[in-house]
């Protein structure tokens, strides 16, 4: 039942993305009216942009009013509002609406639903960003007298994510819509589109000379094909839902009428032997001996005496019965257990109520185990304490299972870290070096523990925004021009954007690192130009942990420095790039720092060994 209500919760949920699919994709059109309307300050687009707010409006109806769209809206009329505003207004009511894709994505055990709803995903992501690609240069081209630098920002950060999202679709995505998608982008149309992108992001014009309604007709097309995907692949999805929920509502009345017929074959047997008492009795010490042999059992008197112990409990605390009875319980204590857990749990059962909880133990031999345990007092028919019977389940392999799912968890983060450096041809020593200064660092400068332990783990994720650069800049050997090295910085973004909206401490500090690990001390880095302790300490010290191992490595575009030139720029760089107090507890601390370096380089023993 509970699977059925799972499935048509989910049906709801995919239905509403639907509307929500629609809505998102004529607030992307009206984006890029507004943009051609602002820019060309009220001449061109007014009829078509009466017309797709009429279709906003009916959509929002399906959902809930959105009164600050109402005052955009007015600002845009009076031309009281500049293009890149109007923009990042629609920009951020699109990306609120998306969240709901994930929310819908979460608990979803069906492995070929959420890849499918992944793929949705992306191909909304694609559309968005060609949408705002839409936007930005209908709002560049109406313009006609000057090249707005911050649209062309947007169109290169869109496109970033564009083609990180049809790279993921094309690896996930269903067959049938792999092909749709090859025909839409082998299309004239889409040519012309990449044509235009490539015009004004790597030739450096900066006179917009194109038609600004032939370009909006043609990217609408493009957009309107993949909203067709879009709405074809969600139908497939919900078919999908559909069918699973009717074959287990078939399921689930065969077992109501298994269980119907199971009943009244009890309530048969019962009334058969209803006057079987002796029967009856040696059912009950049946069962009781069923939970014997599946649970850890144990009976202590009002002092916390034992009086009984069952194998179970003998065999997996390492004690004989006769060692056990009469023995206080905390005979099997661990020290790792505080004494206040004890005291709220003798709290609990002497007022009468039963208590659960998870227990470490400690074997006769000095081993451990972990059991989850309830403890129930026995009353008699006074109401009062008889004595108290625990059972226990024995969950030590389950507790070590997520252990080891919690480090298997920060090896993959460590992975993902050495793919982004392994795509700009560095070597996978130098995300392990990178954490390896970056912990030590948090521990001089005096973090928590926890930190710490965050920090580390995601410190290699620096760079992951590299996957979104192309080999073309990300490879090359010589210096970048001024439009590469644009580009090149986008990749601080695109790790943030990849982790922000996560609310896993590990990746909130992941996304952290990523956005911030550029930023100078003195404000002049990026994205953000952020200064002194603006920026966060994670992106303090992993700037210093990146730098000080870029500079002793060779990389494509450079061979590595000496140590006496390194220590030279630190020490210019102390209060500019980087954080005094990083800065003197690096050379207060140098000779730990090289310990690292030379444990874990390129070319050391260690790694021939691992």
């Amino acid at each position: 039942m509970k699977q059925i209500q799972e499935l048509n919760t989910l049906k709801e949920n995919t239905c509403k993305m639907k509307h929500l699919s629609q809505l998102i994709t004529h607030l992307q059109q009206e984006r890029g009216l507004s943009s051609g309307y602002l820019g060309s300050k009220g001449q061109k687009f007014t009829i078509q942009l009466k017309e797709i707010r009429e279709k906003v409006d009916q959509d929002y109806k399906k959902l809930s009013a959105n009164e600050q769209l109402r005052d955009i809206r007015n600002k845009i009329d009076s031309l009281n509002i500049s293009t890149m505003q109007a923009f990042s207004f629609y920009t951020h009511t699109i990306k609120k609406l998306e969240k709901y894709y994930f929310i819908t994505t979460s608990h979803i055990d069906d492995a070929y639903i959420l890849k499918q709803l992944q793929a949705y995903i992306n191909l909304s992501f694609m559309k968005e960003a060609l949408g705002q690609i839409r936007g930005s240069f209908n709002g560049i081209f109406t313009r006609k007298s000057s090249l707005d630098k911050k649209l062309l920002y947007n169109v290169l950060h869109a496109k970033g994510m564009y083609d990180a999202s049809f790279e993921r679709f094309y690896t996930i995505g269903a067959h049938k819509y792999l092909g749709e998608l090859h025909d839409i982008t082998t299309s004239a149309e889409y040519k012309y589109v990449e044509n235009i992108i490539n015009k004004y992001t790597l030739l450096h014009l900066s006179n917009p000379t194109e038609e600004p309604q032939k370009w909006f007709h043609i990217t609408t097309n493009i957009i309107d094909k993949i909203a067709v995907m879009e709405k074809s692949y969600i139908d497939m999805i919900d078919s999908h839902i559909q069918h699973k929920a009717h074959t287990i509502q078939l399921q689930f009345v065969t077992q109501i009428a298994f269980f119907i017929f199971i009943l009244f074959l009890s309530l048969w047997l019962g009334y058969k032997l209803r006057n079987d008492i002796l029967r009856s009795i040696a059912l009950l010490n049946q069962y009781k001996d069923a939970v014997d042999r599946s649970s850890i059992v144990s009976k202590t008197d009002k002092k916390g005496q034992i009086t009984y112990a069952n194998d179970k409990f003998c065999t997996i605390s390492g004690y004989n019965r006769e060692e056990l009875i009469g023995r206080p319980h905390n005979i099997v204590r661990h020290p790792d257990m505080p004494k206040l857990a004890f005291k709220n749990m003798w709290e609990t059962i002497l007022a009468k109520k039963p208590w659960a909880g998870i227990v470490k133990n400690r074997t006769k031999s000095g081993d451990f185990y972990i059991v989850e345990v309830t403890i129930n007092p026995i009353l008699n028919h006074k109401g009062e304490i008889e004595e108290f019977i625990a059972i226990r389940n024995d969950i030590t392999e389950i507790i070590t299972l997520h252990e080891d799912l919690e480090h298997t968890q920060e090896e993959l983060i460590f992975k993902m870290g050495e793919i982004g450096e392994t795509r700009s041809q560095e070597t996978a020593f130098h995300v392990k070096r990178v954490a390896l200064y970056s912990q030590l660092l948090a521990t001089l400068y005096g973090l928590a523990e926890e930190e710490i332990k965050y920090l580390t783990s995601a410190s290699p994720m620096h760079d992951i925004g590299k996957v979104g650069i192309s080999d073309a800049i990300l490879k090359k050997p010589g210096k970048l021009t001024s439009q590469e090295w644009i580009i090149m910085k986008t990749h601080t973004d695109i790790g943030y954007e990849l982790f922000k909206d996560s609310d896993k401490p590990l990746l909130k500090t992941a996304a952290i690192i990523a956005n911030e690990h550029h930023e100078k001390y003195d404000g002049s880095g990026y994205p953000r130009a952020l200064k002194g302790e603006d920026i966060h300490i994670y992106g303090r010290i992993t700037a210093l942990a990146d730098v000080f191992d870029a500079l002793g490595s060779d990389r494509c575009y450079k061979k590595a420095w000496s140590d006496e030139k390194i220590f030279k720029l630190l020490k210019e760089e102390r209060g500019k790039h980087f954080d005094p107090k990083l800065i003197d507890l690096f050379f207060e601390n140098l000779d730990k720092f090289l310990y690292i370096r030379d444990s874990f380089s390129d070319k050391s023993s260690y790694m021939k060994e691992h």
